[in-house]
């Protein structure tokens, strides 16, 4: 198994925690706020390296993109 692949999960995890928290989702309302995203499209896709980021920086990212349609990554 790769760094990625074990990583990927725990990622994922931390975005959905944080959303139920923050924002009072339910479980499934969070995976699928989640999966339903290009940040996601991009957070599976190991060459991005969108997993470097933190679980809080890849929820404000998710948030900016479901606000505004557009996902805007940090320089």
């Amino acid at each position: 198994m790769s760094e990625f692949e074990a990583i990927l999960p725990l990622k994922v995890e931390g975005v959905v925690e944080l959303l139920i928290i923050e924002h009072k989702m339910l479980f499934q309302d969070a995976l699928e706020y989640l999966y339903s995203s290009q940040l996601y499209a991009l957070l599976e896709q190991e060459e991005t390296k969108m997993w470097y980021y933190s679980p809080q920086m890849l929820v404000h990212l998710l948030e900016t993109e479901k606000n505004t349609g557009t996902l805007e990554l940090p320089q």
